[in-house]
């Protein structure tokens, strides 16, 4: 099937297992369906609160870094089809970019957490196979130390903090993201497909590209996205649902996404009415945050606002009643039909 067969909208829920299945050639495919349709539109605005900065980038812009990342893992690092990568960035737009890449080569990602123990991030690298990492820049020595002797160890890319992600890797650890990527090609022909694996999620094999899609269609149907709706997601992007709800989902609808890479619960209103934010899926912990800021539901802008959501679980009851008390949008229930097809 070609890009162009990919179905108009995102995958509707049916049938006793609660999704249908997808006829699709990839989410490699998916992306240059997505770049074509909607070109210079934006898809990813990314804040980092930390050094005032706002990145926005557009579905072109997007796919072209994908095709620079994943000639980099291609060219550069070796890294064939079906092989594995760990990702140890945190919640950055660079990161989002790594993925997508990644899937786009027919690569399965290993996302970990950007606090995760170096040893144990080490160990769960050599457990998953993964012939590279691309790590923070802040995390780098520990984790080269911990993963051993260059020569034995995957490749390593470090991620630097700044808008193009350089850092100041010396060249005998890790090549620097934001000094070779940009100088990769443009063009990319996608790998892999639907069979492909995504997302390594345990020793005994992870979730395919087609299961990522479909519980991603699953969540965009249920939060109606569409591709005029933005989404802010608060969900880590090392967790499964994170990936699926906040990366996957509203780029599959053609919408755009908001991310940060913390979550400030005292900006969370001024950012959904300054963003046009539709939809927002936030962890329990940031609902309880909301909630205990300072400001006033009187003078709130919830502008084209219409749901608010907790995941992976729902909000508990205490938390729900609590937040429609307070605020006039309440925390939307979570149907148990869309995180059966959760990975």
């Amino acid at each position: 099937m070609q890009a162009d067969q990919l179905p108009e909208e995102p995958p509707t829920p049916t049938g006793a297992a609660g999704h249908r299945t997808l006829q699709v050639a990839g989410i490699g495919a998916l992306i240059q369906r997505q770049m074509g349709r909607y070109g210079d539109k934006p898809f990813l605005t990314h804040y980092d609160d930390g050094r005032g900065e706002r990145v926005e980038l557009s579905y072109r812009t997007f796919e072209n870094w994908t095709a620079k990342i994943a000639n980099l893992l291609v060219e550069e690092l070796d890294i064939a089809e079906g092989a594995r990568v760990a990702v140890v960035v945190g919640n950055t737009w660079r990161g989002v970019a790594i993925s997508f890449a990644c899937w786009r080569a027919g690569i399965a990602l290993l996302p970990l957490d950007l606090a995760t123990p170096a040893g144990t991030a080490a160990e769960l690298v050599r457990d998953g196979g993964c012939g590279a990492v691309f790590v923070a820049e802040e995390r780098l020595a520990e984790m080269a130390a911990a993963l051993g002797p260059a020569q034995g160890r995957p490749s390593l890319v470090a991620v630097g903090g700044g808008l193009l992600g350089r850092s100041s890797a010396e060249p005998t650890t890790a090549l620097d993201f934001g000094t070779v990527v940009p100088s990769m090609g443009d063009m990319f022909d996608a790998a892999g497909g639907p069979a492909s694996e995504a997302l390594v999620t345990g020793p005994g094999g992870g979730t395919t590209q087609v299961d990522l899609l479909v519980a991603a269609g699953s969540i965009a149907a249920w939060l109606r996205l569409r591709d005029t709706d933005r989404l802010l997601s608060g969900l880590p992007a090392h967790q499964l649902t994170g990936v699926a709800a906040g990366l996957v989902a509203p780029f599959a609808a053609g919408g755009g996404v908001v991310l940060s890479r913390g979550f400030d619960p005292g900006t969370f209103w001024k950012r959904v009415a300054d963003e046009k934010v539709a939809a927002a899926l936030l962890l329990r912990e940031q609902a309880e945050a909301v909630l205990g800021a300072a400001a006033e539901a009187g003078g709130l802008d919830l502008g084209r606002l219409r749901t608010v959501a907790c995941a992976p679980e729902p909000a508990p009851e205490a938390l729900a009643a609590a937040w429609a008390e307070r605020f006039p949008l309440p925390l939307s229930p979570t149907p148990a039909s869309v995180w059966e097809a959760r990975l």
